[in-house]
């Protein structure tokens, strides 16, 4: 009886040590896979490939606000001077922030990226530890990477920049209504200097 006792304890013994060795082998292999230098190239390149989606939108808004700060100055005749010096100037700053509201956009979405990639590295632990078939686990492993990555990129808007050159547009408003009190002046001058005018019918 003992010796048969004895017997399935070191069955079992031996099931729990060969499960626990799966466990820790597929926990490692879940580790290697996220923790792997493929995984950090991965995440570098769409820091980078971030970046330039947002330095585009930027760069597209600066070309607008470039071509209408020019058209604002020369509709008042200001091309060169202190105003359009002083309007340029913002002009500048304002690219410079928008420049680092870029990169900051840019690391918030590799921020997210790495949490995505830690819950569901986590998830596969736990399936692991469960006990659960991991014998494609490696492969389940890289497809959700590949998922993550795709729903990072997704997440990528045009608009996340906002109006960078918004601070402009009291220029712009300026030289809007300065271009109207001039029309309305002309139009004044013209009525009222037109040969004839208020001399009435003879």
């Amino acid at each position: 009886m003992g010796g048969g006792s004895d017997g399935a304890t070191n069955r079992a013994t031996q099931a729990e040590n060969l499960k626990q060795a799966n466990i820790g082998r597929n926990v490692g292999l879940v580790n290697q896979v996220y923790g792997g230098a493929q995984r950090e190239a991965d995440i570098n390149d769409f820091l980078e490939a971030s970046r330039s989606f947002y330095r585009q939108n930027l760069d597209k808004q600066k070309a607008t606000a470039d071509r209408s700060l020019k058209f604002a100055m020369a509709r008042n005749g200001q091309t060169g001077g202190s105003a359009s010096i002083d309007a340029n100037r913002q002009l500048g700053q304002d690219f410079q922030q928008g420049v680092l509201a870029a990169d900051r956009l840019a690391q918030r979405a590799v921020g997210g990226l790495r949490d995505a990639d830690e819950q569901s590295r986590m998830n596969m632990i736990s399936l692991a530890q469960s006990g659960a078939d991991m014998t494609t686990g490696g492969t389940r492993a890289a497809q959700q990477l590949q998922a993550n990555l795709a729903g990072a990129n997704a997440n990528l808007t045009t608009d996340a920049l906002g109006d960078v050159f918004g601070g402009l547009s009291k220029v712009y408003e300026t030289s809007r209504n300065t271009a109207a009190e001039r029309r309305g002046n002309r139009d004044i001058y013209n009525l009222l200097y037109t040969p004839g005018f208020g001399q009435g019918g003879r």
